[in-house]
């Protein structure tokens, strides 16, 4: 019976938290006691950051002396992604809402600053019964000193306990971060990253290991606290992102394979990295690629565990992308980026979770509900809180895209036979708005004799299979928004697909209209846009799909994982694969081929997927 229960409580949470806005809190006896260290309460959330109170966190100095003893084993960051020994001993009656917590920087006040990371001091197996303990933190290069502090009561009301050495960066300019981007060009790729004030970056390059005969400087941006709109952005969960350094290499040749390292000569240069140039745009080049929605990313070394609201399988997301990278050129990630939501210190986890995949093919995308939306800030839904009061800012400096401004985040570009076009679901798309405009001036443009394939991506689902009709931004509210704006001009153009995210789920239409399947021509072209959900990539998953699949979804699946993509002038194929977390790794969730000639008729390969013939099904392949 508890087990039942225990099933049924586990879909229940997991259905609330694909509700926008919703907020769940639990008891100690649920999420504390019983998990590692649960803190005074659980809620439900996106980021566990998110539940700590520092306001709450009593007056502290640094200089104090203190009965207990934190130490570390390094007082001297000498590389991003160091480990560092915390230790401790003598903590009277320990807890298991006792943690050790990460700030950044050194100095910051407690009361105004939460923790860059935390871990939950019983994972030391000796904490509980001797009140001491060792746990291992791997470090980012945040470009500035830290330092560990026990703290004690959990999240509502932490109190400091003790505090460790002071760890100081040995190269505050190491050069980090490093992702690629297209910039609409043909012929160019941007280089992005990330230093404290290097004064003069650049990025070497050349086609011939070890020779880099080239040069391109980078402009630098960044952004303040003054630049963010409110929340933790602009409060307890502010960290100076350093100066974003881009550079553009031009004069690339299509198919060409590029060495590159970027940094500066005062203080070193980024490991020699390589990627190729965009394919040669038009129906003689083939191309191969992959794609997802809403990742977020997670700690490698177990911190910022709390039991909801977390993106673990992000990492099983990222090995399954690098495992079946070989041969493929571009990821398209379709909003929800990092989930940082104004806790800065999480666009350092995801950009580093990344980098070996995005510093070798371009990382594009668009951003989500999580980037961008903060009341009065100017996005569409007018009262959501879901950036974290980032208001899209640290988004837009972070991941420079081939927009034409900030405040127009949309834009297209053609890679070998397709053309993409991104746009946002977070501002105003509607008949008559710029967007609109320009998403009808775009779509006209498109010469179908050099890109045949035409793919829209977005954040919020166009079609979904959800129960989630909240009158202002539930996901059949703005699908039905999107299709009464936007359907009809997809379907004059002839649309061939749309990617979208925002449900965490993997969901597939038939080649649809109006909710209803179209079908497929006598030459095996289909007769209306495929629909996908992608917003499985590591986020927590909704279960919050209706108990009759609609007739227009193909397929329906309910785990983690990512898409690849194979496209030539003639044919299509997806490949939507789990991910580890999902209890099988590597599995095909569904597979279809869609087809521009008279080759055939479209095929579409469903595989056998026992985990997922019911709810209860899928919900214990999650918790076996």
């Amino acid at each position: 019976m508890r087990f039942g229960i225990c099933v049924a409580l586990l879909a229940h949470l997991q259905l609330i938290s694909c509700l926008h806005g919703a907020k769940l809190q639990l008891s100690k006896h649920l999420s504390g006691s019983a998990a590692v260290g649960g803190g005074s309460h659980a809620q439900m959330q996106h980021n566990p950051l998110e539940l700590y109170r520092a306001k709450n966190v009593p007056y502290y100095s640094f200089g104090d002396d203190a009965s207990v003893t934190l130490t570390v084993n390094e007082t001297t960051l000498t590389h991003s992604g160091q480990w560092v020994e915390v230790c401790w001993k003598d903590l009277p009656f320990p807890s298991t809402d006792d943690y050790v917590a990460l700030i950044v920087p050194s100095n910051a006040l407690l009361n105004e600053t939460a923790p860059a990371k935390y871990q939950w001091a019983a994972r030391s197996d000796r904490h509980l019964t001797h009140g001491h303990g060792c746990l291992k933190f791997r470090l980012l290069n945040m470009r500035q000193a830290v330092r560990f502090v026990l703290l004690r009561n959990g999240f509502e009301f932490p109190t400091p306990a003790a505090h460790s050495q002071q760890i100081t960066v040995a190269n505050p300019n190491e050069p980090t971060g490093g992702h690629l981007a297209l910039t609409g060009q043909q012929g160019e790729m941007m280089v992005q990253w990330t230093t404290l004030d290097a004064a003069h970056p650049e990025v070497r390059w050349g086609t011939r290991r070890g020779h880099w005969p080239y040069r391109a400087a980078a402009d630098t941006a960044g952004y303040t606290r003054d630049d963010m709109c409110g929340g933790p952005a602009a409060g307890d969960g502010w960290i100076d992102p350093g100066s974003l350094h881009r550079a553009v290499l031009t004069g690339l040749h299509p198919d060409t394979k590029y060495y590159y390292s970027y940094g500066d000569e005062e203080h070193g240069w980024s490991e020699e990295l390589s990627f190729m140039a965009a394919p040669a745009v038009g129906v003689g080049s083939a191309v191969r690629l992959l794609a997802i929605a809403d990742m977020g990313q997670a700690e490698v070394d177990g911190s910022n565990e709390n039991g909801f609201g977390e993106q673990h399988p992000s990492l099983a997301t990222v090995r399954g992308l690098l495992r079946h990278s070989e041969g493929r050129r571009l990821v398209i990630h379709n909003g929800d980026i990092s989930y940082a939501r104004g806790y800065q210190s999480q666009w350092e986890v995801f950009f580093d979770q990344i980098e070996p995949l995005a510093t070798r093919m371009p990382w594009m995308t668009v951003g989500g509900n999580h980037e961008r939306d903060w009341p009065a800030s100017g996005d569409r839904y007018g009262a959501a809180t879901d950036s974290g009061g980032e208001c899209g800012v640290a988004y837009d400096r972070r991941l420079k895209m081939p927009r034409k401004s900030e405040e127009e985040p949309w834009y297209s570009f053609d890679f070998g036979p397709i053309h993409f076009l991104q746009y946002s679901t977070e501002v105003p798309f509607s008949k008559g708005s710029p967007q609109y405009r320009w998403i009808q001036e775009d779509l006209s443009a498109v010469n179908r004799s050099r890109t045949p394939w035409l793919i829209v991506g977005g954040h919020r689902p166009f079609y979904i299979d959800s129960t989630n009709s909240n009158p202002s931004d539930g996901d059949q509210t703005v699908a039905s928004d999107l299709r009464e704006a936007l359907e009809e001009a997809f379907v004059q153009h002839k649309v061939d697909m749309t990617w979208h995210g925002h449900h965490h789920s993997y969901q597939r239409t038939c080649p649809v209209i109006n909710s209803k399947c179209q079908g497929y021509d006598s030459d095996g072209a289909a007769k209306a846009p495929v629909h996908l959900v992608i917003g499985n990539a590591g986020a927590d998953l909704c279960w919050n799909v209706q108990p009759r699949t609609p007739a227009h979804f193909e397929v329906v699946a309910v785990a983690w994982g990512w898409m690849k993509v194979d496209a030539n002038a003639t044919h299509l194929t997806c490949e939507a694969m789990s991910d580890s977390s999902a209890g099988v790794e590597g599995r095909i969730l569904d597979r279809f081929t869609l087809i521009k000639s008279g080759s055939g008729n479209p095929t579409t390969t469903r595989i056998s997927r026992p985990w997922l013939g019911s709810k209860l099904g899928a919900i214990l392949s999650r918790l076996l």
